[in-house]
């Protein structure tokens, strides 16, 4: 038996030994990101790269407005809009969110087990006290026994354990459970970035429909001013009841919009006070009046590849998870090799609790429990093929988590870049409808035209305001679409 069993120990410890150490993978990027078309139909590209090498990013440049910089310091793109108000709300969300809470609860639990495993590097000493009571049988003559006298026996003392880590099971458990707490550290940072940004969106499109709202008001305030001409008009024989009754037509169908607006400012309200953890009475004062939208930058830095991909807290929440069910495929994989422990029992054993203590009654046991689970291997090999199963899972999660985020930030890049576009367009269209209105009201006024271009005009110009208002909103939101995809630590702005 002891020639078989040797060498097929140091089989299991070749195999143990063998295993390769954990290194952070990498991930080639998809040869789509290596092409981007911009306005006017010029290529941006850049050679296929890996995560960890600094290759860059394609650029958003030739026709595109915004311009896409790989170089420089960043700054704070939150920094940059110089929102008071859009601040106080990121602030109370990262320190009043549900869902942040959560991911702290996470984190306390991740923390936890790791000084648990800690723990297991220590010896284990525990207290015992015991008292049993036993009545044995001898033999008296052979083929009969006789009983003798109960007796009670008092235990106390100690008992100690401890675990020669020969083969790094136990540190490569510890090590695991270190990497659990960075991938809940990392998740943490993940959740509350991903609530900041559904409040900035939150918040810019409640400011989009207080804007188009106010939009709304003006021009309903100048239709009652024209249903007020015409009626004047009409008293005075110059005008018709035609006129008359289609400008109030057109007055009605712009306050029919407000109704609706009014609602989507209540939902935006409500879903800011729920990513803040609180009701809507609570909400700054600040939230009831109808700011502009920020000014947006035209210039920002999202770095290399390899920067976005260290920045973003998904992915490297999903590398620990990596290497931390990597260590323990290393600690089950130790479970095949044997397990040296010391112990020791210190304390006394008396027939009485009063005589505890006194010469005689102390004893000590000393020495090493070797164990094997020779009978037990299938379990043991079950387990390490749970656990195998668990890395390829996390290095498939892994791999997803990078090819998503060089997606994200190269379809955020270009939709920001876009939308900045269009709000420029939009502003020029915005300027032309307002001109023309304000003409058509003066030859209007003049009796130079009848009141159906007056109505085109300002139809045209309410159109215009509200597009402009939405388009601005686009772009606020795609802007923090780019923020979320670059890992929000890298800051957006000018660079200096």
């Amino acid at each position: 038996m002891r020639k078989r069993i040797l060498p097929l120990l140091a089989l299991l410890s070749t195999a143990c030994f063998g295993a390769p150490r954990y290194q952070s993978p990498t991930t080639p990027v998809p040869a789509s990101l290596a092409r981007v078309e911009t306005r006017d139909g010029d290529v941006a590209s850049a050679a296929p790269v890996q995560a960890g090498t600094s290759d860059s990013l394609p650029r958003v440049r030739g026709g595109g407005s915004v311009t896409v910089i790989d170089r420089g310091g960043p700054t704070s793109f939150l920094r940059e809009l110089r929102d008071s108000t859009l601040s106080l709300l990121l602030s109370e969300a990262r320190r009043s969110s549900n869902d942040v809470r959560v991911a702290e609860a996470r984190l306390v639990g991740a923390r936890a087990s790791r000084r648990l495993a800690s723990l297991d590097l220590l010896p284990t000493i525990t207290a015992i006290g015991s008292t049993t009571r036993q009545q044995q049988s001898v033999a008296a003559v052979p083929g009969l026994t006789r009983q003798l006298p109960q007796q009670q026996y008092w235990d106390m003392g100690f008992d100690a354990s401890w675990e020669l880590d020969i083969y790094g099971r136990v540190a490569r458990n510890v090590r695991a459970q270190q990497a659990f707490v960075a991938s809940a550290e990392y998740g943490l940072e993940d959740v509350s970035m991903s609530v900041m940004a559904e409040v900035a969106r939150s918040y810019f499109e409640l400011m989009g429909a207080q804007q188009q709202l106010a939009v709304a008001q003006r021009s309903a305030e100048t239709q009652r001013r024209i249903v007020k001409l015409t009626e004047e008009r009409l008293a005075a024989g110059r005008g018709t009841a035609f006129d008359t009754e289609r400008a109030k037509a057109a007055l009605y169908l712009t306050l029919a919009v407000s109704p609706a607006l009014e609602a989507q400012i209540a939902g935006s309200r409500e879903r800011i006070a729920v990513l803040l953890g609180k009701t809507s009475d609570a909400l700054p004062a600040s939230l009831s009046a109808a700011p502009k939208l920020p000014q947006l930058p035209d210039t920002l830095y999202v770095g290399s590849p390899e920067q976005l991909i260290r920045r973003r807290p998904d992915v490297q929440a999903a590398e620990r998870q990596l290497a931390a069910e990597t260590m323990l495929l290393g600690a089950a994989r130790a479970d095949y090799l044997p397990r040296l422990t010391l112990s020791a029992r210190a304390g006394y054993l008396a027939t009485s609790f009063d005589s505890l203590s006194r010469t005689g009654t102390s004893r000590l046991l000393i020495g090493p429990v070797l164990s094997f689970p020779l009978f037990d291997l299938a379990r043991v090999n079950q387990r390490t093929e749970l656990v195998h199963a668990r890395v390829d899972q996390a290095r498939a999660e892994h791999n997803a988590a990078v090819t998503r985020a060089l997606n994200e930030g190269q379809a955020s890049l270009v939709a920001y870049d876009r939308a900045h576009a269009r709000l420029a367009i939009l502003a020029e269209a915005e300027a032309s409808s307002a001109r023309a209105a304000d003409l058509a009201q003066q030859r209007f006024e003049a009796g130079l035209t009848d009141l159906l271009q007056v109505l085109d005009a300002q139809r045209t110009l309410l159109e215009a305001e509200n597009q402009l208002v939405m388009g601005h909103t686009a772009a606020a939101t795609a802007l923090v679409a780019v923020y979320k995809a670059v890992g929000g630590g890298g800051g957006l702005g000018p660079v200096r």
